[in-house]
């Protein structure tokens, strides 16, 4: 297994914990369900050969709104990740959790 594929299992280890553990949980479905779905390619799996069943998960666990919101942010990051680490980035320094002196987003 390359050292690529192992850390990005370790990163979507790491979300599925706070996803679970935290009462906000739910908004990081989205970014879950695009790390998943990177995975899946990168061992050369067609696309929703695991993240189909999650999804699947959270339609029966999360409300319809929620799983909708997540599927939209996935798409919107596989299709145009840089606007969407600007847009996370943004959101972060509005509350406070991404310090004012970090570089802005390019």
């Amino acid at each position: 297994m390359s050292q690529a594929i192992r850390a990005l299992e370790e990163q979507i280890n790491r979300l599925d914990t706070l996803i679970q553990e935290r009462a906000d949980g739910h908004r990081g479905l989205g970014l879950r369900l695009a790390l998943g779905l990177a995975l899946e390619m990168r061992r050369g799996l067609p696309p929703g050969a695991m993240t189909t069943d999650m999804v699947a998960f959270w339609q029966e666990t999360y409300p319809e709104e929620w799983v909708e919101e997540a599927i939209s942010q996935a798409t919107v990051l596989l299709r145009d990740p840089v606007r969407m680490t600007k847009e996370l980035e943004a959101r972060l320094r509005e509350k406070g959790l991404l310090p004012e002196a970090s570089p802005e987003p390019k």
